[in-house]
């Protein structure tokens, strides 16, 4: 059973939101003082709170302790008079729901936002992929099960509502979104990734539903960076170890997070591998061709956005990074992936003979 922290002054609206809620098998605190959310927060240590309040900024403008750990989601009910109003903290996750709405879109949002907060805080490093090289088999059986185990724990309760697909997608999309906008990265990462990959699925003529998985994944490639503190993510200069050992947790925080939210193998698997590289030298020492063909294009569309439009690190102009990438061919990246980019990047010339000029 899940605690969802319901906030809101209208008793009409509140109760129903309640009734919903306890009737999809939450547990419900509601409090009608907006002033006194954190302190309501730290007592009921909530999985999500829901704010049904009219003036959403006196939410986000309060200052508290800071809370341990990855924090409770905070989901904005508005009015359709707020819907182009966007809501950002970088240390709180923060969505919204426009009324009027159905009451099984509400639950499968609310739904969605506490998987994410489930699977990050009970998905340690220690328990997710073992990485293998000997036993390719055993080890993407291990993490079948895991994922397995992780739906089994968020789905141990019995819903009375049958839930859309559609607020799952979506929230998946505004987690990315907001591990992007914290990142070190300038705004448009996954964006920019997802064209490169396209660049390059289109020079490999990649099968149209591969395609689609890789472009899928790109644009979540980063969710799982959610667990990484913005600190970390936005540190200028190297990495410490133990820091490094943290952020190459990120894959499979982000693997685990769209096995609780999306489940579509494919894109599960490139999120996972992105960082692996031919010669093992990955994150995790997956090599060669047991790396899916996904993770090593998109391991060449990020690392060339990462080296153009690094924030925290020094940029490279495109042309070296282009070399930088062909340097690493076969060992650092997949060549085909390479030599796919560079053709669109640096296009060949073309000479046409004088003598085939009309005058």
């Amino acid at each position: 059973m899940s605690k969802v922290l319901l906030i809101g002054p209208n008793r009409e609206r509140a109760s129903g939101i309640r009734s919903l809620l306890k009737e999809d098998g939450h547990e419900v605190a509601w409090s009608r003082v907006v002033q006194g959310w954190l302190d309501a927060e730290r007592e009921i240590l909530p999985d999500l709170v829901i704010a049904a309040v009219p003036e959403c900024n006196r939410m986000l403008d309060a200052r508290g302790r800071k809370a341990g750990g990855f924090p409770a989601p905070l989901l904005f009910i508005q009015n359709e008079a707020d819907l182009f109003q966007e809501y950002f903290r970088p240390d709180r996750l923060v969505d919204q729901i426009t009324i009027p709405f159905m009451g099984e879109e509400l639950l499968a949002r609310a739904d969605a936002l506490i998987r994410v907060r489930k699977v990050i805080r009970r998905t340690g490093v220690d328990n997710l992929v073992q990485d293998d090289d000997e036993d390719d088999v055993e080890r993407d059986g291990a993490f079948m099960r895991i994922g397995r185990q992780v739906t089994a724990i968020l789905g141990s309760r019995v819903p009375r509502h049958s839930k859309p697909l559609g607020p799952y997608a979506e929230v998946a999309a505004r987690v990315a979104d907001w591990a992007d906008r914290r990142d070190g990265m300038e705004q448009g990462h996954a964006e920019r990734v997802t064209m490169f990959c396209n660049m390059i699925s289109e020079g490999l003529h990649l099968p149209r539903d591969q395609s689609n998985a890789l472009l899928r994944a790109a644009m979540l490639h980063d969710i799982g960076k959610v667990a990484i503190p913005v600190e970390l993510l936005q540190k200028e200069g190297p990495l410490e170890a133990d820091q490094m050992r943290l952020m190459r947790t990120h894959p499979q925080k982000g693997a685990a997070l769209m096995r609780a939210l999306d489940r579509d193998e494919e894109v599960v698997r490139t999120i996972l591998y992105h960082h692996e590289r031919p010669d093992g030298s990955g994150y995790s020492g997956k090599s060669g061709r047991s790396v899916p063909l996904t993770s090593r294009v998109l391991a060449v569309a990020e690392t060339y956005d990462a080296m153009t439009r690094s924030q925290v690190r020094a940029q490279v102009s495109p042309e070296d990074a282009l070399e930088y990438l062909k340097q690493g061919r076969n060992h650092m990246f997949d060549a085909d992936c390479v030599d796919a980019l560079g053709d669109v990047l640096q296009p060949r010339r073309t000479c046409i003979p004088l003598s085939d000029v009309g005058y």
